[in-house]
């Protein structure tokens, strides 16, 4: 009879989650003797035993998508097949030829998935991503599924009363597979598992999923998590020890006061006034503790992460960010898919927040602030600084709260690229398609010169990186600019965003787009997260951001919930049309290019250098020094003063478009200064500059310029490095 693999899995995060793998039932495989004679024999192999199963191996708990090796928990033995050839009534030597084959089964994960990919056996792809195997391979999975049915194989071959169903662990079935490519032995199996639905998951979807699995229900996980690829879960311990590794890397913080929660991002700041800080002389110990700081030597110059990276097909990847030449590299390692620019997104975050946290303060507070509990974030009314709480106590009707610096600037990262990887691969890359982009200063992005940005992407299912070359001399010669990994999120608008307002949010206006690819995903974020900078996008040539994404169809999103004009562009607001351009504005998957500021009024073109690029066009675009250019004032109006006019106005700034600590923002340019134009019944008549945000319009000067019934004053900010910005314009009938 054959050999059943039944039992169960160690205990994995402190309680059985449902593997099946531990004690082996069943009988001696009754072996005859095969060939005889005197005949050669070819190919023949005197041990059939089965490679060996790890029991009470953990079976992996798998979130998103994950490349994972398999774990046998059936098999049925190698059969051996044999052919003679040769001998006969001429006589000869008689020749036996002897192929193997094997059916088994291989655990996947200890939950429902939704699927499979591809397949590696012993590191060769037998499985392209369309599902179809390179060779004739008959495989059955079962999704994981707590009703699941019998498998009809592992049934014929056990009794259907000796074979388990395997209720909530997904697992794949081989029929005969030939062994001969793998040395007559089982392979060692590698499988694309597809535990959750789309290509990218959040951070704090993970984190549930390992506390449901282990049947925490208690933990909950609130604010903004980073998107994943998928992360697994695969060794025995508790959960804390599962997650700890990951919520080191994406900078979570860990609330205790209304039960156990996990803040992704930066969160809700509580603010503490600052009489209480000053009370009963804890002002002198607030000032003495915050001059407390630990020594450079102390603090890492360097962060490693290590990840699963998603460009070289799920192997192991490695990213570095440095702060300084010499010191202490601070190492984690995390069992998480994502590609090589978020990995070193991520470790330049940390970085940031290891040298934040150096400043340390001990704050002592009064009794109604006990709600203020570790992994809270606080600040002190008037100050900038944000501090998260690592220690508090409550003694003597006193909160004692031990602080760390929260904020830190993270340092911007190059573009990554995560090596080279030897992939098979079944489908082609395709032509890459480009798009070269003069922007105005994205969030945490202020050049001194001009700025451009390459975004790019392949619509087919085999692209995963292109080769990015400038010309800036009208397309005779090629510079190398680097390697786009993973690929922008592209696509057009299929209908045109209406007019709406940039002064806050547009709750009515939608606009569906169609991306470029399957492979893409667009997903919402919470109002507070789109605030802070979070899915932004170019349609046309207005930057918008939205909270709401929609799928209503294979690679189309109903985008709603916008914040219009962003950055600078709300002139873009009006003339919409459908087929426009759909850019995610995601600065990890796009490089940028500062030509330099005699490039200003010529043309920059790119070109992609994929595989599938040899006959791509290459992409142009005018260098405007859009990121130097100044924004446009606001709330501009003339007033009349008797016979005379006054127009006034607010500037703003590319250096400041947040406003959050509630004074003017910096004023972004060498001076301020201002070009004034006036317009009377639609004739221009004057063209001023003033350092002033204000200007007079007496009526001896209008009378002076021929009067009218109607004046109209524009008014843009200068730079002394490309000129007038953007203009305001108001108009005001004197008649």
């Amino acid at each position: 009879m054959a050999t059943l693999i039944l039992g169960t899995v160690g205990r994995i995060f402190g309680g059985p989650i449902g593997g099946l793998i531990g004690t082996a039932v069943g009988g001696i495989v009754d072996q005859g003797l095969f060939g005889g004679g005197a005949g050669r024999e070819v190919g023949r192999i005197s041990n059939l035993a089965v490679q060996s199963a790890a029991y009470g191996e953990p079976l992996p708990i798998i979130i998103g998508r994950m490349r994972a090796a398999g774990n046998l928990i059936w098999t049925s033995g190698i059969k051996e097949s044999s052919t003679r050839s040769g001998g006969g009534k001429r006589g000869g030597t008689a020749t036996t030829t002897y192929s193997y084959a094997a059916s088994f089964a291989v655990g996947l994960a200890a939950r429902a998935i939704a699927g499979v990919g591809r397949i590696w056996a012993d590191g060769k792809l037998i499985r392209g991503s369309d599902g179809v195997f390179l060779t004739p391979i008959v495989m059955r999975l079962h999704g994981g599924d707590e009703g699941q049915a019998v498998d009809p194989l592992i049934a014929a071959a056990e009794g259907a009363d000796g074979t388990p169903a395997y209720n909530g662990l997904a697992y794949a079935v081989f029929e005969d597979l030939p062994l001969a490519d793998y040395g007559n032995r089982i392979p060692n199996l590698n499988f694309e598992i597809i535990a959750d639905a789309g290509d990218a998951i959040d951070a704090g979807l993970a984190v549930r999923a390992v506390a449901a699995a282990a049947d925490r229900v208690g933990l909950a996980t609130i604010g903004d998590f980073p998107a994943l690829a998928g992360f697994v879960a695969g060794r025995s311990g508790s959960v804390s020890d599962a997650i700890a590794p990951l919520l080191a890397i994406i900078g979570a913080s860990v609330e205790t006061t209304d039960g156990l929660v996990i803040r992704g991002g930066d969160g809700a700041v509580a603010t503490v006034p600052a009489a209480d800080c000053d009370a009963a002389g804890v002002a002198e110990t607030r000032v003495k503790a915050r001059r407390k700081r630990s020594g450079p030597d102390l603090q890492a110059a360097a962060m490693e992460i290590g990840f699963y990276d998603t460009s070289r097909d799920f192997q192991a990847g490695l990213q570095r960010v440095r702060r300084r030449s010499a010191g202490p590299v601070d190492q984690k390692a995390v069992s998480a898919a994502m590609a090589p620019s978020q990995a070193k997104a991520l470790a330049a975050r940390l970085l940031a927040r290891g040298e934040a946290g150096r400043s340390t303060m001990t704050l002592r507070l009064p009794w109604r602030h006990v709600g203020v509990g570790p992994g809270g974030l606080v600040s002190i009314a008037g100050e900038s600084d944000v501090w998260q709480v690592r220690e508090a106590r409550f003694e003597g009707f006193v909160v004692n709260l031990d602080l760390v610096r929260f904020t830190g600037t993270a340092p911007a990262v190059a573009a990554s690229d995560g090596g080279r990887v030897l992939a098979f691969d079944d489908s082609a890359a395709g032509p890459t398609m480009l798009q070269l982009l003069d922007l105005p200063p994205l969030p945490g992005d202020l050049p001194d010169r001009p700025r451009l940005w390459v975004a790019a992407a392949g619509a087919a299912g085999g692209w995963r990186r292109a080769g990015i070359a400038i010309s800036q001399d009208d397309g005779t010669s090629y510079a190398p600019l680097g390697s786009i990994e993973g690929g922008t999120v592209l696509g057009q608008a299929l209908t045109a965003l209406p007019p709406g307002s940039g002064a806050g949010w547009d709750r009515f206006a939608s606009v569906d787009v169609e991306l470029v690819s399957a492979a893409m995903w667009l997903e919402g974020r919470p109002e507070a997260s789109v605030l802070a900078g979070s899915n932004m996008a170019l349609i046309g040539d207005e930057i918008v951001q939205f909270a709401v994404a929609e799928a209503i169809g294979p690679q189309r999103f109903r985008l709603s919930k916008l914040l219009r004009g962003q950055r600078g562009t709300e002139a873009a607001i009006f003339g919409h049309g459908s087929r426009e351009r759909f850019v995610l504005l995601d600065a990890p998957a796009m490089l940028a290019f500062d030509p330099a500021l005699e490039m200003i009024g010529r043309t920059a073109r790119a070109r992609a250098f994929g595989s599938g690029d040899a006959a791509t066009p290459a992409v142009s675009a005018a260098v405007t020094g859009r990121a130097l250019r100044p924004l446009a004032p606001v709330h501009l109006r003339i007033d009349r003063e008797g016979d005379d006019l006054a127009a006034r106005w607010v500037r703003r700034s590319r250096a400041g478009f947040g406003w959050t600590d509630f004074v003017d923002a910096p004023l972004g340019e060498a001076s301020e200064a201002y070009r004034v134009t006036v317009v009377l019944d639609g004739r221009m008549v004057r063209t001023i500059s003033t350092a002033a945000p204000q200007f007079a319009y007496p009526l001896a000067d209008r009378l002076a310029d021929g009067g009218g019934a109607e004046v109209a004053i524009g008014v843009a900010q200068t730079s002394a490095a490309v000129g007038p910005g953007e203009s305001t314009w108001v108009t005001i009938r004197l008649a």
